[in-house]
């Protein structure tokens, strides 16, 4: 007598678990992972109240197509630094950065993080 066994057939390995694991492993990485700022740039803005007296600024830059105007007078880039080195030098210690026209936040960052790099001056921003 032929005696057959059923044969077992093979279940499917469940993927619902599989993706559940995933998913925890993905949240974990995403809470357990710091996030760092790559650069801060600090801006002083000026009050809005028109009773609280604001001290002159001793240095007034505008910047329009590349051309830094310094207390009126036009300067390129490099030269700009420069001269605001030699305000400093000379007694300055404030300066507002005026935003007008078509100037870019790009534009705009990146003037206040060469200031900043290489003069003392606080800074303000502007409109």
């Amino acid at each position: 007598m032929r005696i057959e066994f059923a044969t077992q057939r093979r279940r499917p390995l469940p993927l619902t678990s599989l993706i559940d694991v995933i998913f925890l492993l993905l949240l974990f990485f995403m809470l357990s992972s710091t996030f760092t700022r790559f650069a801060e740039v600090e801006v002083a803005g000026g009050r809005a109240s028109s009773t609280v007296a604001a001290a002159q600024p001793d240095i007034l830059i505008r910047i329009e197509d590349g051309i830094w105007t310094i207390n009126g007078r036009d300067f390129p880039e490099a030269d700009a630094i420069s001269e605001l080195k030699r305000l400093q030098d000379n007694g300055a210690s404030k300066a507002v950065l005026l935003v007008r026209g078509d100037m870019t936040s790009q534009t705009m960052v990146s003037a206040l993080e060469r200031v900043r790099r290489a003069t003392g001056l606080m800074l303000s921003v502007a409109r």
